[in-house]
């Protein structure tokens, strides 16, 4: 029973490269990780190199070559692989210079389920049409208040002109009270 092959399993490897590696040489150094796992008969399935991973600053240093690295290029690894090869693809990880650290795990993709996802989309909608129009409604609410300010102001400048203008009518009122005055004055002295 145990000379029997086992079934190949899904795994996930993730890989921190070296920060060292440039632009031009990272292709290169993912295919050669790529190709370790196919040389120890595994099959990828899907390799994750952009957002959220990539460049990434590390959480501490790591001492690697004798020197304090804090920076690494993330790249994660979907893959089939019989059980009994994970030791032969660990070896070849271990020796590349380039890999400063490496994680095996086996990996089980969950499946989604096409109900929760339409749910959880309702509820994204109704929380969106909820801030909407509460957005609305303190709009308008501001509205309101601008517009009975502006009334208020405008009530106020009104009164302010209506002061103005009466106090101007009783000024010529007066002037010309005076200049009758003086002209009856003067009627009088010429007789």
């Amino acid at each position: 029973m145990r000379d029997e092959p086992r079934a190949s399993r899904t795994y996930e490897l993730m890989v921190i490269l070296h920060p060292e590696v440039t632009e031009e040489e990272l292709p290169a150094a993912i295919e050669k990780v790529a190709g370790y796992v196919a040389a120890a008969g595994g099959e990828i399935a899907e390799t994750l190199r952009d957002s959220p991973w990539g460049r990434r600053r590390l959480a501490y240093p790591i001492r690697h070559g004798g020197r304090d690295l804090r920076d690494g290029f993330y790249v994660v690894y979907h893959y089939d692989l019989p059980p009994a090869k994970v030791n032969e693809l660990e070896r070849d990880l271990k020796l590349d210079d380039r890999v400063i650290r490496y994680l095996v795990t086996n990996y089980e993709p969950q499946p989604i389920d096409p109900r929760v996802v339409e749910q959880q989309e309702i509820d994204a909608e109704d929380a969106a049409a909820a801030a909407y129009m509460a957005a609305q409604v303190a709009a308008a609410a501001e509205i309101a208040e601008v517009e009975d300010a502006a009334a208020e102001a405008y009530a106020a400048a009104q009164a302010a002109l209506a002061a103005e203008a009466a106090e101007a009518v009783a000024e010529a009122e007066a002037i010309v009270e005076d200049a009758a005055a003086e002209a009856e004055a003067d009627a009088e002295s010429e007789e």
